[in-house]
């Protein structure tokens, strides 16, 4: 039986993330032009529930730090 599969064979630059990463949207997108609001809003809540997290985190270490019981 025949696999047919569209794959894209990816090495990223950890260097150069952002530049990179950017580089496989595209190349996604132009290879799935009927889904891409899909894939945007898909990406959008991946990129937005990361930052939500960080930013959680960010502000469990300042209060953290606030109560660490050091006076001003």
């Amino acid at each position: 039986m025949a696999k047919i599969k569209s794959t894209l064979d990816i090495q990223l630059d950890l260097t150069r993330p952002v530049e990179d990463l950017t580089e496989v949207i595209s190349a996604v997108i132009a290879s799935q032009p009927a889904r891409r609001k899909e894939i945007l809003i898909g990406l959008d809540m991946a990129v937005g529930n990361a930052l939500a997290e960080i930013q959680t985190q960010e502000e469990y270490e300042k209060v953290d730090e606030d109560s660490s019981g050091k006076v001003s």
